[in-house]
């Protein structure tokens, strides 16, 4: 039996799943694709609507959502879970803030709910710890979860470019939006932090409870620092189970030659999962574009029809609940433009001055760091996370052997 398909948005993503649909299997292409701008240039062999409703109350089988504004998002996943329909999404916003509203719609209604290209684009990281983890327990989950943060600091390693000419050339390529704010402030793996979270661990973590710390304010000699050490910095998202608890952080983070995120570059994401069974797997795959994001949501079209869902196994049959994060031990490397902003961050700590720059190394936790979030963003204070791949004394030689002043 043939499924009745209608699409919300027809943007990048949508335009790549429909491509993919095309090519492969045309069965699969939308009836309906719903748009809200009249005024955009569009392929006029194809014929849109611009009301909802058209697929809202229609009786179509599998609803897909690809829109931007997670407001909407909301409305038209709701509406067709309610409807008892199939449905796609890949609004990583909507579908962190409403999880478990939306998984109570699942079950009432009879729907089913997919969102692989909500966490890591071509990466199915979801569906694999929903399917490949049974009867395991998974200790650790890392990754470099936003293709275009990774393309700008890959740039400010191979290119020598500034934060802003990589954030430029990634606007140029496609791979940054016309905002890039959510992008280099880590709002957008927040999203996908807190998704991965409830398949790896069965805890709903909102992103609001995260420790979040973006690359907007790395610099020049931020670089020149891990270049000496043997080591770059990457935007690194981090979920980690321990005795007391799940901790989640996502920072720039110093990497090493042997951990396989060093080698992720340019537009690439990639995830690190350790369990009791199978140890450290690694993924990789393209975290942005149109074919990579769109494939993802085709596969999740394909597993619909056949009547796939999530089974949650982490969850044990619980119901979902917003949980607080465990706060988790950070040392940390902590530079600015000057002194005074240093200061509410080093109390009692050592400041060196080097490279232009004023540097101190602190051991803080993340909720220490949630705390000062507004003084890390005023004073444009650049955080990196040491990650265990080096001493804090080797990092201080380093420092020191630039040093113009030794500011106690």
């Amino acid at each position: 039996m043939t499924n009745r398909i209608g699409l919300f948005g027809f943007g990048v993503v949508g335009q790549g799943y429909y491509e993919i649909a095309k090519n492969d299997r045309p069965e699969l292409l939308p009836e309906t694709i719903v748009v809200q701008n009249k005024n955009k240039e569009r392929d006029h062999s194809l014929q849109f609507s611009f009301d909802p409703t058209d697929i809202l109350d229609a009786p179509c089988d599998i609803g897909i959502e690809l829109i931007s504004d997670p407001v909407q998002a909301y409305d038209y996943v709701n509406s067709l879970l309610k409807s008892g329909k199939k449905v796609i999404s890949a609004n990583k916003k909507m579908l962190a803030a409403h999880l478990p509203e939306l998984l109570e719609l699942e079950k009432a209604y009879g729907g089913s709910l997919l969102y692989e290209a909500s966490a890591a684009a071509g990466i199915p990281i979801i569906t694999c710890l929903d399917c490949h983890f049974a009867g395991d327990h998974i200790s650790k989950l890392q990754g470099i979860l936003n293709g275009s943060s990774n393309y700008i600091l890959s740039r400010l390693f191979q290119d020598d470019l500034s934060l802003q000419e990589a954030v430029k050339l990634a606007q140029e390529n496609g791979f940054a939006e016309a905002d890039p704010t959510l992008d280099i402030n880590g709002s957008d793996v927040s999203s996908k932090l807190t998704i991965l979270g409830l398949h790896a661990f069965g805890k709903y973590i909102p992103e609001g409870e995260i420790l979040t710390i973006g690359v907007q304010h790395v610099h020049a000699a931020d670089v020149t620092l891990a270049k000496s050490l043997g080591l770059k910095i990457k935007l690194i998202a981090t979920a980690q189970k321990d005795k007391d608890g799940l901790s989640l952080h996502i920072l720039p983070t110093l990497v090493s030659a042997n951990d396989p995120l060093f080698l992720v570059e340019n537009e690439y994401n990639a995830a690190k999962v350790t369990s009791q069974n199978l140890g450290e797997q690694f993924f990789q795959g393209k975290g942005a574009g149109s074919l990579p994001t769109g494939a993802s949501v085709y596969a999740d079209l394909t597993k619909a029809e056949k009547g796939y869902g999530y089974s949650y196994d982490k969850l044990n049959g619980k119901k979902v609940t917003p949980e607080q994060p465990q706060s988790a031990s950070l040392e940390v490397i902590i530079s600015a433009d000057s002194q005074e902003a240093l200061k509410p961050m080093t109390d009692g700590i050592s400041i060196h001055q080097a490279n232009g720059k004023y540097w101190a190394i602190s051991t803080v936790s993340t909720a220490e760091l949630i705390k000062q979030l507004p003084v890390i963003e005023t004073n444009k204070l650049s955080i990196i996370a040491l990650n265990n791949t080096v001493s804090k004394e080797n990092v201080l030689a380093q420092i020191q052997q630039q040093e113009t002043v030794n500011i106690n």
